[in-house]
């Protein structure tokens, strides 16, 4: 019920969140023109790949280590 109660606050905070930042803007790429976007878009985008670029990291570093064989249970 507790976490039930947190996650409603959460999202309410969120969709306040977003409904301030529905103004446009411009976003500018390493190459090609400006894309205009509304704010809480181009922050959205740069959450999910910051997330995707940890996840992917946290494959590789955990996938590249070597299990221990000296290991007594």
């Amino acid at each position: 019920m507790v976490r039930l109660v947190i996650s409603l606050i959460f999202a309410i905070f969120l969709l306040i969140f977003a409904s301030q930042n529905m103004h446009g803007t411009a976003v500018r790429f390493v190459f090609g023109e400006a894309v205009e976007m509304p704010l809480i878009l181009a922050l959205a985008g740069a959450f999910i790949a910051g997330f995707a670029l940890a996840i992917f990291y946290f494959i590789i570093r955990t996938g590249s280590k070597k299990p221990d064989r000296d290991i007594d249970y």
